[in-house]
């Protein structure tokens, strides 16, 4: 059965799309028939994450029937499938609509659809909730973001989704906030905890997600860690011995 996994946060620049691609490449590596959709249909950011720049068809044409999905889902080397939203300003008045049943019907060979959700509380975000069954949320460790990302927790409740739990992104040993202080905050499992790292910032300028330039790194694990939660599988982290002397001393 496949597994349709929103990642959502209330507002943007959390890292969600970095953690939609390297998740999806992460769960592929074990063996996981996936596919990252980008939902974001005024803001699309996914498709670079691949070192997709350019492409025929995308999600807006599938919403606009012009297209079908499998139409717009192009293969990555890691084995992951994308399909992208349009990079044209001439496609962002493209209204939202819930592709739940084209997903179901056309991409059911698939073990995990994660879908790279809009921000904030509107309606492109209202109807990237409603495809998907589960939702897992973003945040960093800091206040204006949890509040943002809690109201984001309260409409996917109240659409009816499993909240699977937190990924704590970009954290740092500088952060006042603590993974016991944020637990409390939502109610929530912590599901993985991603430290801060300049080479994330490095692999979306390279068009590679970090899990496949740095595997051994400790962001790099993290990402494994949070694949084998959702495969529900033991994880037992191997960090590079010189990675582990790095995070000692910068954390």
């Amino acid at each position: 059965m496949t597994r349709v996994i929103g990642v959502a946060s209330g507002k943007g620049g959390v890292g969600k799309t970095t953690v939609v691609s390297n998740l999806g490449v992460s769960l592929a590596q074990e063996g996981a028939n996936v596919a990252v959709l980008d939902a974001n249909l005024t803001g699309a950011n996914l498709g670079f994450h691949f070192g997709f720049i350019s492409y025929p068809t995308s999600i807006h044409q599938v919403i606009r029937g012009e297209a079908a999905i499998t139409d717009a889902m192009y293969k990555h080397s890691s084995g992951v499938d994308i399909i992208p939203a349009s990079l044209s300003v001439d496609d962002l008045e493209t209204k939202p609509k819930n592709l739940k049943q084209t997903l179901c019907d056309h991409l059911s060979d698939k073990d995990f659809i994660l879908i790279d959700c809009a921000t904030g509380l509107d309606k492109e975000t209202i109807t990237a909730i409603e495809m998907s069954d589960e939702i897992i949320l973003v945040t960093h460790p800091e206040l204006p973001t949890i509040s943002d990302t809690l109201r984001t927790k309260e409409l996917s409740k109240k659409l009816g989704k499993d909240v699977l739990g937190v990924v704590l992104n970009r954290v740092s040993k500088q952060d006042k906030l603590k993974k016991e202080n944020i637990v409390s905050f939502f109610d929530l499992p912590i599901i993985s905890v991603i430290p801060e790292d300049h080479r994330i910032r490095r692999s979306i300028e390279a068009k590679k997600p970090v899990i496949l330039q740095h595997p051994r790194s400790m962001v790099g694990q993290e990402f494994k860690r949070l694949s084998f939660h959702l495969l529900d599988k033991e994880f037992k982290a191997n960090p590079s011995i010189l990675e582990r002397f790095r995070y000692v001393l910068t954390g």
